[in-house]
């Protein structure tokens, strides 16, 4: 066996980002950014009010108040969207919205709270510094910032500033093809009846998810029995694949018989077998560019090992600024005994508490409870050989 990081380097040593495709930045929500994005203008591209009111120069109402208004004579209204026609010269202001470009000679906004009408102009009843209730040009972005870097994942706030730029269309990752079988004799499809012996499929199902989450085009090919036919006529289902992966038969018993079938149709072994628990029998494999995970039947295994080694091969894929999961560390709850084995990933529930992140271990650890990975966030990794960890000790984390 090897361990999880001589497994990772060994899968980053063959892995290179896919190709990239332009689309419209409405549609990017989700995807991985493949250029870095700057700016060709500030943003916002001039002096703008912040409020509705009057725009002024500063000078003009430095002495305004409610006892003592400044009285200005108002030369236009500007709405947003509109460039004023005048300047501002002594004893002049012009009525602005917000969003409006200020009018040349004007370096402060009064809020509309703070006037009155009257037949003589406008009375200004608060003062004014130079700069209130302005937003000045490149408030936000200064004209040629770099404002994205290639790698980034696109979100709401991330769409909102390619547009804001001018942008309609970006160029992002093209999404990894993940094909999902599940394998097993004694798994049924979810929606038919229960049979003595039997139980229902959960693992193409999350697996589906979890690599629609992490940014893949995801399609679950269905259950395959524990035959070689079987076995082989699903996995022909997935050569379109950059990454196929089956859940089960990747042990040594009598019917695990994914490994032995995978290496007789060309598949090039990268591992098989990896010092940690949930998921010692791990494989993976590469087949020209299509890479393959075999994962281990159990729930919980099969989940942990496709968040620590399939999330890496996606990553990569993607073109992420980072690959595999996130990780930190937390004080923790409890204390714990463990017995000395492989590298140990235990489900965990984290918590902000006082500024201090704090993860208590869920009570159930054993790799069939997947109600425990709906209970759980993260997973608490815990070094090889430890036998005990004492509570208030920091640890490492992973996030889902």
């Amino acid at each position: 066996m090897i361990t999880i990081e001589q497994a990772v380097r060994k899968l980053k040593s063959r892995l290179d980002p896919l190709g990239t495709e332009e689309i419209p930045v409405l549609k990017s929500a989700g995807r991985i950014l493949r250029e870095d994005l700057s700016s060709p203008h500030a943003i916002p591209p001039f002096d703008k009010s912040a409020m509705d009111g009057y725009a002024v120069r500063a000078a003009d109402v430095a002495d305004a108040s409610v006892e003592a208004p400044a009285v200005l004579k108002v030369l236009e209204d500007i709405p947003a969207g509109q460039v004023g026609n005048f300047r501002l010269r002594k004893g002049t202001t012009a009525r602005i919205m917000t969003g409006a470009p200020l009018p040349a000679g004007a370096d402060a906004v009064v809020m509309v709270e703070d006037t009155v009408m009257a037949p003589e102009g406008v009375l200004i009843r608060k003062a004014a510094t130079r700069g209130a209730n302005v937003g000045p040009a490149g408030e936000d972005v200064k004209k040629g910032e770099t404002v994205l870097t290639a790698g980034t994942l696109l979100g709401a706030a991330e769409m909102g500033m390619i547009a804001a730029t001018g942008r309609s269309r970006i160029e992002v990752s093209i999404r990894p093809k993940v094909r999902i079988v599940s394998t097993g004799s004694e798994i049924l499809k979810p929606g038919v009846k229960l049979r003595p012996g039997h139980i229902y499929d959960a693992n193409g199902y999350s697996l589906t998810g979890l690599a629609g989450e992490r940014g893949a085009e995801a399609r679950f090919l269905g259950i395959a029995a524990d035959r070689k036919g079987a076995l082989e006529q699903k996995i022909a289902q997935a050569e379109d694949a950059d990454l196929l992966v089956l859940s089960g038969g990747v042990s040594v018993g009598d019917y695990d018989l994914v490994q032995d079938i995978l290496l007789g149709l060309g598949v090039e072994q990268i591992f098989h077998k990896v010092r940690i628990k949930p998921g010692m029998p791990t494989f993976a494999g590469v087949r020209g560019t299509s890479f393959v995970l075999g994962l281990p039947g159990h729930p919980v295994s099969c989940m942990v090992t496709f968040m620590l080694f399939a999330g890496v091969i996606i990553d990569t894929m993607l073109g992420r600024n980072t690959a595999g999961p996130r990780r930190t560390t937390a004080i923790l709850s409890d204390s714990l005994r463990l017995k000395p084995a492989r590298r140990k990933y235990l489900r965990g529930i984290v918590e902000n508490s006082d500024g201090r992140l704090v993860v208590s271990p869920y009570h159930a650890q054993e790799s069939g409870v997947l109600k425990s990975m709906v209970a759980a966030d993260v997973l608490i990794e815990v070094a090889e050989g430890v036998t005990e960890l004492e509570a208030g000790r920091p640890v490492d984390i992973v996030y889902f």
